[in-house]
């Protein structure tokens, strides 16, 4: 749609303001096509994965990819400043959240059990760390607004091809080892990964609360600026909206994240609980074995057990062969 010509945004516009956008598109067969056929991979080696995982792979990961770069975000995307910041807020917070929570790793490794491959090297290790990753995606969403990079990824598809990636190339780096074992150290134990997504939550708000509370236009031509709906202080005003988009979907992803997070720490505790309670019940098992042991001195632990087992006496008699 041309800038100028687009109608006036309405509430309707939400549900029936649809454009194409082949950048949108490619990213999102490039999510979908490999998870959907490990998924029947998986199931034709006769294994379970869990439909809900693959659900919210694919409706909130995929779904909101969709929905901001082909739905009333992505067609607005050049006639109002915020739609582009909703559209980056969704995509670096919103989307890669639902990728995670589909788990591909754990559906790689129903393939190649224990197969890690990059994610296990050195440099995977420390991009992923919650404190780096933190810092990567505020600094690198920031400079998106503070550069020419946004007005580049608003005039050209290559452009959004580019920042659709990077946003969520930055968004997974946070959101995956958090939701995801084996990606951190061991000393990163769930009450710490607890702590990491709570810091991490106050990392995102930093671009929105620098956007929004910038003095001077930081995209001056952006498209939108030159349409009869924007003047004087309308574009300022809609910069600031933009930083509120920003700030409100960074604000309101954390929260489930931390939720999620600490799921899963609860979780993990009542998994160790039962480990330890088994444990014990072996141990005291095998007290009272000795127990009985030393309350029948005539019996021998060391002898066989089918020497004293009466559907066996008669058939071997005394020898100390084993039953068939």
């Amino acid at each position: 749609m041309e800038t100028g010509r687009v109608p006036e945004f309405t509430p309707a516009s939400w549900v029936t303001a649809w454009a194409w956008s082949w950048p949108g598109i490619t990213v999102a067969l490039l999510l979908a096509l490999p998870y959907s056929a490990l998924v029947a991979l998986t199931a034709r080696n006769g294994r379970t994965w869990p439909l809900w995982r693959t659900g919210v792979y694919l409706f909130v990961g995929v779904g909101t990819l969709l929905y901001v770069t082909c739905g009333p975000i992505g067609a607005y995307r050049t006639t109002y400043l915020w739609c582009f910041g909703g559209q980056v807020g969704v995509i670096s917070a919103i989307t890669p959240m639902g990728l995670a929570l589909g788990d591909p790793i754990g559906l790689w490794r129903q393939i190649r059990p224990g197969s890690l491959g990059i994610l296990r090297g050195r440099a995977a290790r420390i991009l992923m760390f919650p404190l780096v990753a933190s810092t990567i995606s505020a600094a690198s969403i920031g400079a998106i607004f503070f550069s020419p990079y946004a007005l580049w990824a608003i005039t050209s598809g290559f452009g959004e091809l580019v920042l659709t990636l990077h946003l969520l190339f930055v968004g997974m780096l946070v959101v995956l080892p958090l939701l995801t074992e084996d990606l951190l150290p061991a000393w990163v134990t769930d009450p710490v990964r607890t702590v990491f997504a709570f810091v991490d939550g106050l990392f995102d708000a930093i671009p929105g609360i620098l956007v929004m509370t910038a003095s001077t236009l930081l995209v001056p031509a952006f498209p939108g600026f030159n349409s009869s709906r924007h003047s004087g202080f309308g574009n300022l005003l809609d910069q600031k909206f933009t930083g509120g988009a920003l700030l409100g979907i960074a604000e309101a992803i954390g929260v489930p994240l931390l939720a999620v997070v600490f799921v899963q720490w609860m979780r993990s505790d009542a998994v160790e609980a039962a480990e330890v309670d088994a444990r014990l019940d072996r141990l005291e098992q095998s007290h009272e074995d000795r127990a009985a042991v030393r309350d029948h001195p005539d019996v021998d632990p060391a002898r066989p057990w089918w020497l004293d087992d009466p559907r066996f006496a008669d058939r071997f008699g005394r020898g100390d062969q084993p039953p068939d």
